[in-house]
């Protein structure tokens, strides 16, 4: 599976590196352990499909992570999987 991460993504995860960098790792760890190799990521048992005001914005899901929240959107027929926005718990919904 492909992963492509938005430049929004990137930012966060450099800033959130200096404060966090245990909690951080984890995040890429995951990123590219479990979500780059699994041939289904909304499979897994940390993510659930995202309701009310995200269900608008398209296919979008969510992985949780320690305290982070990846949000991203599968594209099931090019089997890329768009990570949108990673935050923590208290900024996500």
């Amino acid at each position: 599976m492909q992963i492509l991460l938005t430049n929004k993504a990137e930012k966060f995860l450099a800033k959130q590196y200096k404060g966090d960098p245990h909690g951080i790792h984890l995040v890429r760890l995951f990123i590219d352990t479990h979500l780059q190799e699994s041939p289904n990521p909304t499979t897994l048992p940390n993510c659930a499909k995202l309701q009310g005001r995200y269900k608008s914005m398209g296919n979008l899901w969510r992985w949780r992570v320690g305290r982070y929240r990846i949000i991203g959107d599968v594209k099931s027929q090019q089997l890329t999987l768009e990570i949108i926005e990673i935050t923590t718990r208290e900024n996500a919904y």
